[in-house]
């Protein structure tokens, strides 16, 4: 699990720590930082799946915009830093910094300064150990072979970064497989699938569209074809827990993908309890009943990512279903070993949370009188008042200024 996250000169979060439970919900006003704190997370994911292009940023989630827009720009000397994220995964640190190079084109790179941790400066200890009589003796004539044995030594005995990058660069320039070793101490597999989704009903009506990243992409595409992993390799089992989840909204009666191989069509044929003679489909069904169905997949799936965020949960969704949805995707977390950050404008959606269990967390997201963002985790619930009244009230926090 993602326990701890630290953002640095990311849009307009300057300087952040947020200590993350299993579901965690992000409130605040427009504007205030929630979708810049998400993508944050996002961009130190890419980082750390080693792929900072501006297509495969987009596919995660990441507005990308000039450098000038993607780093703090609250004084000259922010924005002259790099972006830095750090992450505790389990016990183990991931910190990642980020920079631009902005010649011939944009491009974010992670720097290539090492700090050399306690963490896996052992498996590089036993790599350097494994190789370095060979490495020693094949050394090319035009390389200072005794050099290189000095800063292997001045390394495996000091933990010298500089003498490591030294090494690497006399042993193999620029394609190292001992950085390799470094690289994969960095890459985390849980921290490398998260995605920001944000679904759009225009997206979930059309099964035609593929997504970029399977099996679901940001906005919704590919969940027929998901519901065809369930049907095929998932057991009927897994189709009845949807429908019982399903069961939130009060008209729905039974659903079925069909996948007809002849015209090459696909549909959703969605039973009304109130109407036994007439069926829909996608196209007719509400937004609700879609948006419902995707985050339930999503979290039911063994192929979806471990760790995400969903953006705006709200969407679609009565006021008072909020609450049982909240509570069911808390549950469904919970079954399915899955760590969630929300984020909401809907007030009913923290009546779902308990904030007496650890693995519920609450944050509320503002700007500072700098502009800076920041969050403040609610750590008790306001005495006799349901979270969405101390929302509303004030007395939380996360509520736009009124201009007079």
């Amino acid at each position: 699990m993602i326990k701890e996250v630290k953002i640095n000169n990311f849009k307009s979060v300057q300087d952040l720590t947020l200590s993350l439970s299993q579901f965690n919900v992000l409130i605040g006003s427009n504007g205030s930082g929630k979708s810049n704190i998400l993508e944050a997370i996002a961009f130190g994911a890419a980082a750390s799946a080693d792929k900072l292009d501006n297509e495969f940023l987009g596919s995660r989630g990441i507005r990308t915009a000039d450098s000038r827009l993607m780093k703090s720009a609250f004084s000259a000397e922010a924005f002259s830093q790099a972006i830095s994220l750090e992450f505790m995964v389990n016990e183990k640190q991931f910190p990642f910094t980020i920079e631009e190079q902005d010649k011939p084109i944009l491009k974010w790179v992670v720097q290539e300064k090492i700090v050399v941790e306690e963490r896996f400066s052992a498996i590089l200890r036993n790599a350097f150990k494994e190789e370095l009589f060979n490495l020693i003796m094949e050394a090319d004539e035009d390389k200072d072979a005794e050099k290189l044995s000095s800063a292997i030594k001045q390394f495996v005995e000091k933990n010298d970064a500089e003498a490591f990058n030294e090494a690497i660069k006399l042993m193999f320039g620029t394609a190292s497989p001992i950085g390799d070793v470094y690289k994969r101490a960095y890459h985390n597999e849980i921290l490398a699938n998260f995605i920001v989704y944000s679904p759009e009903i225009s997206s979930l009506r059309k099964f035609e569209e593929e997504s970029q990243i399977k099996p679901l992409g940001i906005k919704g595409e590919g969940l027929f074809n998901l519901l065809q992993i369930f049907n095929e390799n998932y057991g009927p089992e897994t189709i009845e827990e949807i429908k019982n989840y399903l069961n939130m909204i009060e008209w729905f009666d039974d659903f079925e993908a069909i996948d007809d191989k002849v015209s090459g069509r696909k549909s959703l044929v969605i039973k009304d309890r109130y109407i036994k003679d007439l069926s829909l489909n996608q196209n007719n069904v509400n937004e609700g009943f879609l948006f419902l169905l995707f985050y339930i997949s999503l979290i039911i799936s063994k192929e979806t990512p471990f760790f995400f965020a969903i953006d705006n949960l709200e969407a679609s969704f009565h006021p008072r279903l909020c609450q049982e949805l909240t509570k069911n995707l808390i549950k469904l977390c919970h079954t399915y070993n899955k760590q969630v950050i929300i984020t909401t404008h809907n007030p009913f959606v923290l009546d779902g949370l308990d904030l007496k269990d650890v693995n519920q967390s609450l944050f509320v997201v503002t700007r500072n009188s700098e502009g800076e963002t920041i969050a403040n985790k609610i750590k008790k619930q306001p005495k006799d008042l349901k979270l969405s009244e101390a929302w509303m009230r004030g007395y939380i926090g996360g509520q736009p200024e009124t201009i007079e």
